[in-house]
């Protein structure tokens, strides 16, 4: 594995004052926070809060959701993987998100080998890809591992099949809906942006399929969908103006007419 090779480069070229210094960091794992983040003692006794880079996991702690179909089985997970541990964190050009959260790349050695935590939680169905520019180094890594969730029908895929719904049906079932993996039959009407992202709106119903323009590079011309009916899988948000389904990826498109 790609990820197995990257761990072995580092901890072959590290010194630790190369680590200390940036590139990366080594610590024990104190506290699991949810699925993707989690609280690090680093070997020079600091404390961080460590949010994973590439990933999203279902939410657990929002102030303004629920918690999220599959936000407590991803804790659970991240923390069989990781609570008391000793682990690398492989940071990448922005070590620091807008909350002071520390970004990285999670590595655990076990007896079996060594393995990215990031990955194993998208391969598992319980993260998807969540590629924020300028921290691309994995992000072919997740969309391959991701890939592999969809054909094995793990976590959220499993949680999505017999759920097939219409934008129109989304808007009706909201509340219950709100943070629950569906399929949904969505044909594209228009499409407008913002600064961020790209709003693609349905030929009847409220429900919009979002795509954040740090990802369209994956989904060729996004005005080509107009017109198309897509069957794609993901989770239902309440947004300001109605529910949203976020692609992130290709493969949660099922089909396309």
């Amino acid at each position: 594995m790609k990820g197995l090779a990257a761990l072995c480069c580092l901890l072959i070229l590290l010194s630790p004052l190369q680590a200390g210094a940036g590139t990366a960091l080594w610590g024990r794992v104190v506290e699991v926070v949810d699925g993707d983040t989690v609280t690090v003692e680093t070997s020079d006794g600091k404390v961080e809060q460590v949010r994973y880079i590439g990933i999203d996991c279902p939410e657990t702690s929002h102030p303004r959701r629920r918690v999220e179909e599959l936000g407590r089985e991803a804790s659970r997970f991240n923390e069989a993987l990781v609570l008391g541990r000793r682990v690398l964190l492989e940071l990448d050009l922005q070590k620091k998100d807008r909350y002071g959260r520390t970004l990285a790349y999670v590595w655990v050695e076990s007896d079996e080998g060594s393995f990215m935590v990031n990955e194993l939680l998208v391969s598992s169905g319980l993260a998807v890809p969540y590629a924020i520019p300028p921290n691309l180094r994995y992000t072919d890594l997740f969309r391959e591992a991701f890939a592999r969730a969809r054909s094995s029908g793990s976590g959220l895929w499993g949680k999505a099949r017999g759920r097939l719904f219409t934008p129109a049906q989304v808007w009706a079932e909201l509340p219950s809906l709100a943070g629950r993996f569906i399929n949904i039959r969505f044909k594209v009407d228009s499409i407008s942006s913002s600064r961020t992202r790209y709003r693609l709106r349905p030929d009847k119903g409220y429900t919009t399929l979002i795509i954040h323009k740090s990802d369209t590079g994956q989904f060729g011309s996004i005005e080509d969908l107009v017109g198309r009916t897509l069957i794609v899988t993901g989770k239902v948000t309440p947004g300001f103006n109605g529910p949203e389904v976020i692609l992130s990826d290709p493969a949660q498109i099922l089909s396309l007419h």
